[in-house]
């Protein structure tokens, strides 16, 4: 079957000036559903620009003088908008060029809604392989024994991307990954004299296009006894010093609990506050392993209203905390429900005949 939508694989190439990250280049390749591709070039000159560091100049053979003659992102952005016209799915590859890409548009004011549905391919890869380790491109181009034309240029890069996609079979493997399960996962340890208040609560959800449905909440709660002990350490000029660390012994009950969380993670999206390592390391100590799956941060969802997420998951008791959650759900729904279509994580709807 012929699928209706336009595949645009981007890449930007940006510099750090003036402490920020500026875009200096797009490079993107789209491929038509008729199988035509045509591709989009673009150097940016960015705000106040004066000289574009050597290292860059080396890495990309872009030079200053080619940055001072291009067009301002505003006039850079608006011919890329124009030139994606139509139904697409955009696609990077890592998350490093959705966030300087909003990052910019937030900056010069601009609506970034043009922007989306945008996938991230290299964690769509990561999670259908199982990796822990980001690949890059060009590894990637050498394992599936692809040819790379002139690397560290935005076009270049996208036309790597299409490669990839292609050869991997990548609107299979997109579509295998969507789905509208989440698990909301919440840790909270607060350290005490002699032993750590542990809890560890997960809500099981199904995420519809107007609302969230829960499936399932469990929490488990225990007080983790620990020791303190001291171990000499060298630093770098030869000096000899103490270092208290933490001991813990691992709980059979943490560890059952942990185990079924992992369990309830496969083939569902994760959504935590800040990430998951501060439940990777009770997972370590349990000998569990989360699966590898889509992730999701409040802190990068709200962004400015973090400290409303900090109030609401306060912990008195057990029961309070899964409310605070259930409240916390309810009351951001909607920037969930936004995140999943720019991601383009809702399966496609099946149309009877």
């Amino acid at each position: 079957m012929t699928r209706e939508k336009t595949y645009i694989f981007i890449d930007i190439e940006a510099a750090l000036i003036r402490g920020r990250q500026c875009i200096i280049e797009i490079g993107a390749v789209k491929w038509l559903p008729n199988g035509a591709q045509e591709t989009f070039t673009q150097l940016v000159q960015p705000y106040k620009f004066k000289k574009l560091n050597k290292h860059i100049q080396k890495l990309t053979g872009i030079t200053t003088e080619e940055l001072l003659t291009a067009p301002s992102f505003k006039e850079a952005i608006a011919k890329f908008q124009d030139w994606c016209e139509g139904q697409y799915i955009l696609f990077t590859f890592g998350e490093f060029d959705r966030k300087v890409l909003e990052e910019e548009m937030e900056r010069h004011r601009l609506s970034s809604d043009f922007l989306f549905p945008m996938v991230d391919y290299q964690q769509k890869y990561m999670i259908a392989h199982g990796l822990r380790e980001q690949p890059s491109l060009q590894k990637l181009m050498t394992e599936l024994d692809l040819e790379a034309s002139t690397q560290h240029r935005a076009l270049a890069d996208a036309e790597s991307l299409q490669q990839i996609f292609a050869a991997t079979n990548g609107e299979v493997l997109m579509e295998g990954q969507q789905t509208t399960d989440m698990l909301m996962l919440f840790t909270y340890s607060r350290q005490l004299d002699a032993e750590f208040d542990m809890m560890v609560s997960y809500v099981h959800c199904k995420v519809q296009k107007d609302r969230i449905d829960i499936v399932q909440q469990a929490t488990h709660r225990e007080s983790l006894p620990f020791s303190v002990q001291e171990k000499e350490q060298v630093n770098e000029n030869g000096e000899v010093y103490t270092k208290q660390y933490i001991k813990m012994k691992p709980s059979q009950k943490l560890q059952r609990a942990l185990q079924e969380i992992s369990v309830q993670s496969v083939g569902k999206v994760i959504l935590t506050y800040a990430g998951l390592k501060s439940i990777s390391k009770w997972m370590r100590l349990h000998q569990c392993v989360m699966p590898k799956t889509e992730n999701m941060k409040w802190q990068s969802l709200l962004k400015e209203e973090e400290l409303a997420i900090e109030k609401l998951i306060e912990v008195p008791t057990v029961k309070v905390y899964e409310e605070n959650i259930c409240q916390l759900l309810k009351k951001y729904e909607y920037v969930i429900i936004e995140e999943y279509k720019k991601r383009n994580l809702f399966p496609k709807e099946v149309v009877g005949i």
